[in-house]
């Protein structure tokens, strides 16, 4: 519980920092912004795990807030919880049908507040699970390349937004066909489940790794320059060529795979499949300037 942050978004000091005492008493971690701003600005950085949002604020309304923070959640989903002086029947559905999970009207009651805090943390534990068995791929445990559509789609539009760069990287293991041809699928396997451990291991935690069908995967990395994307994936590659993978024939052998890269600072045209089609093409080219090796090229 201590590690659940709590979003509060309220424009009043003196209810804010009501909230706050409460949810910072049962061990929930609080964050306040008093606008829609400031609001943006921390759902755009921080993890946010409930969201409590006052309807009337000085730069706009709860309500046209709504979808822009469910944008920013991965799952496309977060627990939000109104909190508001309004009494009216028709804008309790209004909320509800905008996205927003639950409602409770001012002056809150501490004790009511906390349980529908608790309520939408259990609820959102087991959307989390269902979501993660839905999006992973069951070999490599990586995400799957329906998940990575959704995030890429996600990730370009916030970097658009804000004028950030973005790298897509698509890589492939070099002559894997012969791999399975001649150490037998098991061993196949285990060379898709060492590269997708190795690349969660050696990429940060915001970056985000899908295995996308065979023995291809693609890495969004997100806050990163193409000349830095390059630099990562290139000693990614230079470290999984050191390592010997055992076989039942009492031998050993490498592996090494070509990458293509795409992305940098986004030009407003540009789409993710726009993106994809170049770190493609710059894989093709790896592969037929002799594999093993990453080309980035705009």
């Amino acid at each position: 519980m201590a590690h659940k942050k709590i979003l509060i978004i309220e424009d009043s000091d003196i209810q804010s920092r009501i909230l706050e005492r409460w949810v910072t008493k049962y061990g929930y971690l609080a964050v306040s912004a008093p606008s829609a701003g400031h609001a943006r600005m921390i759902i755009a950085r921080e993890k946010i795990d409930v969201v409590l949002l006052d309807w009337e604020l000085p730069d706009g309304t709860g309500i046209e807030l709504i979808n822009e923070i469910l944008s920013f959640s991965p799952s496309g989903w977060l627990p939000i919880i109104m909190v508001t002086s309004h009494t009216d029947s028709s804008q309790i559905k209004e909320a509800i049908e905008a996205g927003a999970t639950d409602f409770i009207r001012k002056p809150a009651d501490e004790v009511e507040l906390l349980a529908r805090i608790f309520s939408a943390l259990r609820i959102k534990s087991l959307q989390d699970r269902l979501l993660e068995s839905s999006h992973q791929d069951p070999l490599t445990s990586l995400y799957n390349r329906r998940y990575m559509s959704e995030r890429i789609e996600q990730e370009f539009q916030r970097c658009k937004r804000h004028d950030r760069p973005i790298a897509l990287a698509m890589i492939d293991i070099d002559f894997f066909k012969n791999v399975n041809d001649t150490y037998g699928h098991d061993v196949g396997d285990t060379v898709l489940r060492l590269l997708a451990k190795e690349l969660k291991l050696q990429l940060r935690k915001s970056d985000i790794v899908s295995r996308y069908g065979g023995e291809e995967f693609v890495i969004l990395l997100p806050e990163t320059s193409l000349e830095n994307a390059h630099l990562v994936l290139d000693k990614i590659r230079n470290q999984i060529s050191k390592i010997l993978i055992p076989t039942d024939k009492n031998a050993s052998f490498s592996i090494t795979f070509s990458g293509g890269i795409a992305g940098g600072r986004l030009s407003p045209e540009i789409t993710p499949a726009d993106a994809l089609k170049i770190a493609d093409k710059n894989l093709y080219e790896a592969k037929l300037s002799g594999r093993n090796q990453i080309v980035s090229k705009t």
